[in-house]
């Protein structure tokens, strides 16, 4: 089963707005940092993560895909030679057993030892998708090939090896078994079969150990979180290898299996912002309980990440428009919001202290009468005493698909998913210039320059008797559908209409308006007390948004709403607490 659609090709769209204060960011925060990756690519011969048997391997892997992945929007010269420089910088360290890895040979197929080389895997194959250089992609291939042969040689199902699901004591086992996706990349691309039989046998173990993850998915009585292993970030992982592995052996079946259990995570786990797990990093019937406060922190970044990750795959597998809004909802709200833009200190919470200094992205992501920055997901420390965390690595995806999924197409069709940003877009065949006030007003003006495609324009599900009008002609249309429209040249003018929405569970009241869910912070609000708030006749009204946030909504008692990503940013002040739940 072939993709409906693809990205567009690199280079083909420049966004002002979001996108471009996104990739601004994390090219000065993160990617042009040649000192970070030179950081990353060191445990790979220092074997840092012996000791603690630690995940710091992952870090580089992480960061290379997001960087790759903003690398297909920018086309920025200087961001390649940086990428290009770190994978060459990598690859002399392999070993002479083939292994890239930051535990030794004593310690190795313990721990995160599989996960960390899985990263490896991802981000030197996201790389190769963008190598200019055809005797280094070669390289990275070869190097790739012997990475994965010494693993398939010491673990499986025959007689000396060690069985996948025992590569690791943590979370039975699922984080090793993760590397699945990776592993199909890799038959993609070299078209070797013993890879495709790896990842085969993997599927066959069912993902952990004493138990059978697959199968729990065929049984409709079953949640995520009723699973013998109930791990967000992994357990998703190893279902986005099972969903490839599925296409690329044509299983139709297993197809449905994978897609059913991200429908059942949708289902049963996604909150109002887009993210899984209301408790701690596990799935916990989190759609129902969102409106509770955790005992320690909720929807973790990485999570969100892998989410948007997995809805993006669908919506370009599918072209369903429910993948694309639950990836907007998502990206705007949830991991908007995880983004570090004032520099705050997050917390280490095991060792309960305020670490000393930031990370790019926060970690965890509240919903009632809670802060930001409670705790630094995969937290781990290097020998000069700095650190790091998974979500600070891994947070450059969603802004690369972010990007790449704005504008889609095929060979017939163009598909503009989203409206909140400014724009040009120019590829064969086709440009087009956005003018938006998408985000204030739901309004959208589209100057198509020059066509010779069918347009597709997203209709958000939110809307309130959305319109078009082309050329002067006004139609109303359906909300949460494509609206079809093949014009070579003229105007397009989309008003969606959005309007304040009201939502309710287990008692409580939250706002959103159009794309954007509505909270209330204590620092726009200096007198107020967020356990004494009650929703009974708040009507709000929008105000003149500031630059501190992308809306703002004030009620009769002068109260400040706002969106929710623009919600508690500072957390390193005393009055930091933000809630989107609010008692009715």
């Amino acid at each position: 089963m072939n993709n409906k659609y693809s990205f567009l090709p690199i280079g083909s769209m420049h966004y002002d707005g979001i996108i471009s204060f996104l990739m601004n960011y994390i090219n000065h925060e993160q990617l042009l940092n040649k000192s970070l990756w030179n950081k990353f690519t060191s445990v790979f011969t220092n074997r840092d993560d012996d000791k603690n048997l630690g995940w710091r391997a992952e870090y580089w892997g992480k960061m290379m895909r997001g960087a790759c992945l903003c690398y297909q929007y920018q086309h920025n010269k200087q961001l390649y030679q940086v990428l290009e420089k770190t994978v060459k910088d990598l690859l002399k360290k392999q070993d002479h057993l083939g292994r890239i890895s930051s535990y030794s040979t004593k310690n190795e197929f313990r721990g995160w030892d599989i996960w960390g080389r899985k990263y490896v895997l991802t981000g030197l194959l996201h790389f190769a998708n963008i190598c200019e250089n055809i005797k280094l992609k070669k390289k990275i291939i070869s190097a790739l090939e012997k990475h994965t042969d010494y693993i398939i040689d010491h673990v499986g199902k025959e007689k000396g090896k060690i069985p996948i699901t025992h590569t690791s004591h943590i979370w039975l086992g699922v984080n090793s078994c993760s590397i699945l996706e990776s592993i199909v990349a890799l038959y993609q691309i070299s078209h070797k079969a013993k890879y495709l039989k790896f990842a085969k046998y993997i599927v066959e173990t069912g993902g952990i150990k004493g138990g059978n993850l697959i199968t729990s998915a065929n049984n409709d009585k079953l949640l995520p979180y009723q699973y013998l292993e109930n791990k967000a970030y992994e357990t998703m992982s190893f279902f986005e290898g099972v969903l490839e592995y599925a296409l690329v052996s044509k299983d139709n079946q297993l197809v449905k299996t994978a897609i059913n259990f991200f429908e059942k995570v949708q289902q049963s786990e996604i909150s109002i912002i887009g993210n899984a797990g209301s408790e701690d990093e596990n799935f916990s019937h989190g759609a129902l309980r969102q409106t509770y406060q955790p005992k320690k922190f909720m929807q973790e970044t990485c999570v969100v990440t892998t989410y948007m990750r997995i809805m993006a795959k669908l919506h370009l597998l599918t072209g369903d428009i429910k993948y694309y809004e639950r990836f907007s909802t998502a990206a705007l709200n949830c991991f908007l919001g995880s983004v570090n833009n004032y520099h705050n200190c997050a917390k280490d919470y095991f060792n309960k202290k305020v670490l000393k200094d930031y990370l790019p992205f926060d970690s965890y992501s509240p919903l009632v009468n809670s802060s930001r920055g409670v705790s630094t997901g995969g937290l781990q420390f290097f020998k000069d005493h700095s650190f790091y965390g998974c979500c600070a690595s891994i947070g450059s995806a969603s802004i690369g698909l972010m990007a790449l999924c704005y504008v889609i197409n095929n060979r017939q069709t163009i598909v503009f998913n989203d409206y909140y940003d400014n724009g040009t877009i120019t590829t064969k065949g086709f440009k087009a210039i956005i003018k938006s006030n998408y985000i204030e007003s739901g309004r959208v003006h589209l100057i198509i320059k020059k066509n010779s495609k069918e347009i597709l324009l997203r209709i958000p599900s939110w809307s309130n008797k959305p319109s078009i009008t082309i050329n002067g002609k006004v139609k109303f249309i359906k909300a949460g559908t494509y609206y079809k429209v093949n014009l070579t040249k003229g105007d397009i003018l989309l008003n969606f209409n959005p309007e304040i929405k009201t939502h309710h569970l287990n008692q409580m009241i939250a706002f959103s308006y159009g794309q954007f869910v509505l909270g209330i912070d204590e620092e726009s609000n200096p007198h107020l007390k967020l356990e004494s708030l009650k929703a009974d006749n708040i009507k709000l009204t929008k105000t003149k948004t500031n630059k501190n946030s992308l809306l703002t909504f004030t009620n009769e008692n002068k109260l400040i709403f706002k969106d929710y990503a623009s919600l508690g940013k500072h957390y390193n002040i005393k009055r930091n607490r933000l809630s989107v739940w609010i008692n009715q």
